[in-house]
């Protein structure tokens, strides 16, 4: 056997042609990984783990999930051994006998059990935004996807409503929990709820932002509203929360002629990104309308950095939403085009809090006193603090 090497080269070495055909080919570990999860790998080994007190071998993973079991295939060892370059998976051993295991983050977060599960965002990227973005360019050239793109993707407009698919409503708003979680409860640390009463949730699909925020300020009443074919979902998330009587689930078309329910905050979570301006100005208007004096309403979205050149999976997201929305003319915005359009509306004054990774969350608010929150405010709450906590105002 040869002598390992003292250290292992560089193997994404970032410098001439190298990081041009990694970006190339950065599509085939993201879809392997893609496939891992949709499989339900991580959860077999963790089921595997708590039976067996150990990792899985490759013979094992194969039988477990039905896939090539003959010795001489090497599909599922270059598989997982991918996963564990990835660090996805640890690996103890070598050859037929190592043990293939979760990492600790792994276990947290792509095992279906846990609360902080993001295998549902996984899924999704799976079934809908890969398969569109093999027809990128067609929708480059035209602005729409082809027929060939949507025999393979219906419509996101039909997921929302349920129409066509009942567990693919489902299976998104489990991926949108996952997706956000983590940027909700940031939210709920770092902009001061205690001033405020009522919440509602625009387009709060299964309820987690407004469990994540009433769970974190105790006075806060909030309503979660969206399409009808969500409700099950929401009232699913509410009741393992425990937040029955604290956080309502309503039914709303956003875009019917009826004016939003009074509300001192109104949030939207992914939602102003799925549209073109016409209708994001709408939704902004509609929002203002409803508000207090003092009131606010607070956009969570992959907000770009002004310069567009730091936020790449904002950026990403963007073209995203040009698959998904076709000629709606969705986008994703900069924090400074909000602002703008904030004072378009009305609102007197913009904030932008960073929520962690790529998400952000733009607060638009309403001339006046701050409503009185119930109770005067709660321990959490705060503003986030003073110097390097992420927010910006203007």
């Amino acid at each position: 056997m040869a002598d390992a090497p003292a250290s292992l080269p560089r193997y994404d070495e970032p410098r001439g042609p190298y990081r041009f055909l990694a970006l190339a080919r950065a599509f085939g570990p993201s879809r392997a990984f893609q496939v891992a999860v949709k499989m339900g790998l991580f959860e077999a080994i963790r089921v595997h783990r708590e039976a067996h007190g150990a990792g899985m071998t490759a013979a094992q993973v194969a039988r477990d999930l039905g896939l090539v079991a003959d010795p001489g295939f090497r599909g599922v060892t270059d598989l997982l051994d991918l996963l564990v370059a990835e660090d996805c998976l640890t690996r103890q051993g070598a050859g037929a006998g190592a043990l293939y295991d979760n990492t600790p983050e792994g276990e947290v977060y792509l095992c279906p059990g846990s609360r902080h599960y993001v295998g549902g965002l996984v899924v999704v990227n799976a079934e809908r935004t890969y398969p569109q973005f093999l027809f990128l360019e067609h929708s480059l050239r035209t602005g729409r996807q082809p027929p060939e793109a949507r025999a393979l993707v219906r419509p996101i407009l039909g997921t929302f409503e349920g129409a066509e698919d009942p567990d693919a409503t489902a299976r998104f708003a489990l991926g949108m929990t996952g997706a956000n979680l983590a940027a909700f409860e940031t939210l709920a640390s770092k902009f001061d709820f205690g001033r405020y009463s009522t919440l509602r949730d625009i387009g709060g699909s299964a309820a987690a932002l407004s469990c994540a925020l009433a769970a974190a300020h105790p006075h806060l009443r909030c309503a979660s509203a969206d399409l009808p074919a969500l409700l099950p979902a929401a009232r699913a998330r509410i009741a393992s929360e425990g937040l029955e009587g604290r956080v309502d689930a309503e039914a709303i078309d956003f875009f019917d002629e009826s004016p939003f329910p009074p509300s001192d905050v109104i949030t939207m979570s992914m939602i102003l990104h799925d549209w073109g301006l016409e209708k994001k100005l709408l939704l902004m208007r509609k929002a203002f309308a409803a508000l207090p004096p003092g009131g606010a309403l607070i956009a969570l979205d992959c907000i770009i950095d002004d310069a567009r050149r730091a936020n790449r999976f904002g950026l990403y997201m963007s073209l995203s939403m040009l698959t998904e929305f076709e000629e709606g003319r969705a986008f994703d915005y900069t924090f400074d085009e909000f602002d703008r359009w904030s004072k378009e509306v009305g609102f007197e004054r913009a904030e932008y809090i960073h929520l962690g990774g790529p998400n952000g969350a733009a607060v638009a608010h309403k001339a006046g006193p701050p409503p009185r929150g119930a109770g005067g405010g709660s321990g959490t709450s705060g503003g986030g603090g003073g110097g390097g906590s992420g927010k910006l105002s203007r």
